[in-house]
């Protein structure tokens, strides 16, 4: 009897096995890769509106003292980028920033305090996941 060249049957389900345990085990961190990345994005447009809202109350010598691109009433920071971002910033009479809202589809951060609001404040640790049901 003549021997034929390759796998056996047994031999690719043991493969297939192994590579499900692989990716069983691998997927979670994965998810959580892509979720911190997301999260860190999301942090990262919170801090650019933060800072150019900043320069634009600088700018406008204190007369904008809110800067908003959902609610009428207020300065627009002209942005570019995502488009599904909405902010909120309020200015004190000091010049800080007394309240600041950002959300977009997945992500909220909403700041204010006693004192002025930092920038170091947004973190991914102070975002909140949104539930649009």
């Amino acid at each position: 009897m003549k021997r034929k060249d390759g796998f056996t049957l047994v031999e690719l389900l043991a493969v297939i096995a192994i590579l499900a345990i692989l990716i069983i085990i691998a997927l979670p961190n994965i998810l959580r890769m892509f979720n911190n990345a997301k999260k860190n994005s999301f942090v990262t447009e919170a801090r650019s509106i933060f800072k150019t809202a900043e320069q634009n109350y600088i700018t406008s010598n204190g007369e904008e003292w809110c800067y908003s691109n959902n609610y009428s009433g207020c300065g627009d920071l002209n942005m570019t980028g995502r488009t599904n971002v909405y902010y909120y910033v309020e200015f004190d009479n000091s010049g800080g920033i007394d309240y600041i809202e950002v959300m977009d589809d997945n992500y909220y951060i909403e700041l204010y305090g006693e004192g002025p609001v930092s920038v170091e404040e947004i973190s991914a640790e102070n975002i909140q996941e949104r539930n649009l049901d």
